[in-house]
């Protein structure tokens, strides 16, 4: 289906209008804090107003354009800046990395478009603030010539801070580090996952820090990568265009979050560049939901040609399955000791999407909470299976096969044991305390195992998840379905059992969060628990149980509807 035509003078003028209009808040806070002598210290304070006024004093099109007593503001804040930079070349980020370069790596990269932008835009007015930006840039060279990184995709923040270097300065130097770190290979799946499994925030990072890799030293590969991680996106949005955080391995981890500036801008430069219609929807899909901070204006002033999108504003597809690692197996907790996750980040677990309007599905492999459901304004963030096992508390699944066109199965084989007494000579040196002991070295014995089974059928208005445990008896079994607080639930088998916490007994619950619905069935109470040893409930969720002992063939029933649809049932 065509969609409108795409108006890129509309896009621009609409941010320009909004960076205005927020200028005229920050200048207010501003004035505020030089009339009563405050002055506020927090992350990025000085670089953020930088970013926010230097374009619009730059813009024709801004109420800002060649405003006066913006200029002074903007000298005044380029020497706060300079001053923040310590005497290494690198920034702290002040609540945990100190003298950090990546995080000098951040701030350089955002530094040298502004200085770009006042170069060629500014004039004779702000050539003292583009020169203290420069003068910035030239003391951070050592930090990221030589400095370190925390995370993996602090390796591609650097790269793209020397690129910058090396777009300013010239030389050999700045490339030879970058690749340093490119060599060791970009950590991504052939479906554009990356080690952190961040949806709403590094994948963002990465692909807009590796376009500009890939421009400035023309290495395809980062525009492949980038590439690859804003398609995989395309299928990671819910119902209002929020992102699917619910197997993050980062902070962003069941946060509620919008494709942010960094999108934005990453959608816009490699649509641009690729010509693909799917990244072209999923930047018209950024300007419609993301915050739209200065980054985006800034790219426009700067290189408008790289940033216009091709084809129409047809939108992204919400009607898909897809399963990304089908044939990936990780490392889950499986035998005794149970101390939680094997891996922090299980990099490359298989993850299904389903998406049919209204209706989000997201299973993961992994990770305890093993599937997501969202129906409009009904999010159920967590399904997990808590078993009495060794103290498991809730099971986790290497990995995801499909069965059929619609239905896939995960499987997992626990192993439980017990250990046998230590060697004397082993022992002999720890007089009596046992956490001194080699108890890595105790035999195993009476070793046991359970095997499990998931199946996840895929309707069009609800899902079927059966659950398997069949070879061995009297086992204690508990779907926990962990539903957003901000909702309801209703049902004639409901009883309280803790605080945040229900069981369903028999029957069926609802689910409601505005006018949409989800209907769960059916309840079960074959015994008492209120939760599985060590299975850690999340008491800012409305949590609901329902308890099986095995031999289990059990199948828990999702179904959805809206309060204001006709034929809606309950």
């Amino acid at each position: 289906m065509n969609g409108i035509p795409y108006n890129s003078a509309a896009e621009i003028r609409e941010l320009i209008d909004l960076q205005d209009d927020r200028l005229d808040e920050e200048l207010a806070r501003f004035r505020d804090e030089q009339v009563h002598g405050r002055k506020l210290s927090f992350q990025g304070l000085e670089l953020g107003r930088l970013a926010l006024m230097l374009p619009l004093y730059c813009q024709p099109d801004s109420r800002y354009y060649h405003n006066s007593e913006l200029l002074a503001i903007l000298h005044e804040l380029a020497a706060a800046f300079l001053a923040i930079q310590l005497p290494s070349g690198s920034v702290s980020l002040y609540n945990c990395n100190i003298d950090s370069p990546p995080d000098t790596a951040f701030t350089a990269h955002l530094v040298a478009l502004l200085a770009e932008l006042g170069r060629r835009f500014g004039g004779a007015e702000t050539a003292a603030i583009t020169e203290t930006l420069v003068l910035f840039m030239e003391r951070a060279q050592d930090s990221m010539l030589y400095g370190g990184i925390h995370t993996p995709n602090h390796r591609w923040v650097h790269a793209s801070a020397l690129a910058k270097m090396h777009e300013l300065f010239g030389g050999t130097a700045f490339r030879d580090r970058a690749f340093q770190f490119l060599n060791e290979g970009l950590d991504i799946t052939e479906y554009g996952e990356w080690t952190e499994r961040s949806n709403a925030i590094y994948n963002a990072i990465c692909a807009y820090y590796l376009h500009t890799v890939g421009r400035t030293f023309d290495y395809e590969p980062a525009f492949e990568a980038a590439q690859s991680t804003l398609v995989m996106m395309s299928y990671l949005l819910h119902p209002g265009d929020t992102i699917a955080t619910e197997y993050s391995g980062r902070q962003d981890l069941g946060q509620v979050a919008k494709l942010d500036d960094r999108f934005y801008a990453a959608c816009h430069l490699m649509a641009a560049r690729s010509k693909d219609p799917i990244l072209a929807a999923l930047a018209r899909t950024a300007d419609r939901t993301s915050s739209k901070g200065s980054l985006g204006l800034i790219h426009w002033m700067l290189e408008p040609e790289l940033m216009e999108l091709p084809g129409d504003d047809t939108p992204l597809s919400d009607s898909y399955t897809v399963l990304f690692g089908e044939n990936n197996v990780v490392r889950v907790p499986d035998r005794v000791p149970y101390l939680g996750p094997v891996v922090k980040h299980p990099h490359g677990a298989s993850v299904l999407r389903h998406r049919r309007g209204k209706l989000s599905v997201t299973v993961m492999a992994g990770q305890q909470e093993m599937m997501y459901i969202q129906y409009g304004q009904a999010r159920m963030p967590a399904l997990k299976l808590g078993v009495g096992w060794f103290g498991i508390g809730a099971a986790a699944f290497p990995g995801i096969r499909k069965l059929a066109e619609d239905t896939y199965r995960m499987d997992v084989e626990l192993e439980g044991c017990y250990f046998q007494p230590l060697a004397e000579e082993h022992t002999r040196d720890a007089k009596g305390m046992y956490v001194n002991m080699p108890n890595h070295l105790r035999e195993r014995t009476d070793i046991l195992h359970l095997r499990i089974g998931i199946e996840v059928k895929l309707l069009d208005d609800g899902v079927d998840v059966r659950i398997i445990s069949e070879e061995r008896s009297d086992i204690y079994l508990q779907a926990v379905c962990m539903f957003d607080a901000h909702g309801q639930l209703q049902g004639e088998g409901l009883e309280h059992t803790a605080p945040s916490m229900r069981r369903l007994t028999e029957g069926t619950a609802v689910y409601s969060c505005g006018e949409d619905r989800i209907r769960i069935e059916e309840g079960a109470l074959e015994h008492f628990e209120v939760s599985m040893r060590n299975d850690v409930i999340n008491k800012e969720a409305l949590n609901l149980t329902m308890n099986w002992v095995t031999p289990a063939d059990r199948i828990l029933r999702f179904r959805f509807f809206s309060e204001s649809e006709p034929n809606s049932t309950q």
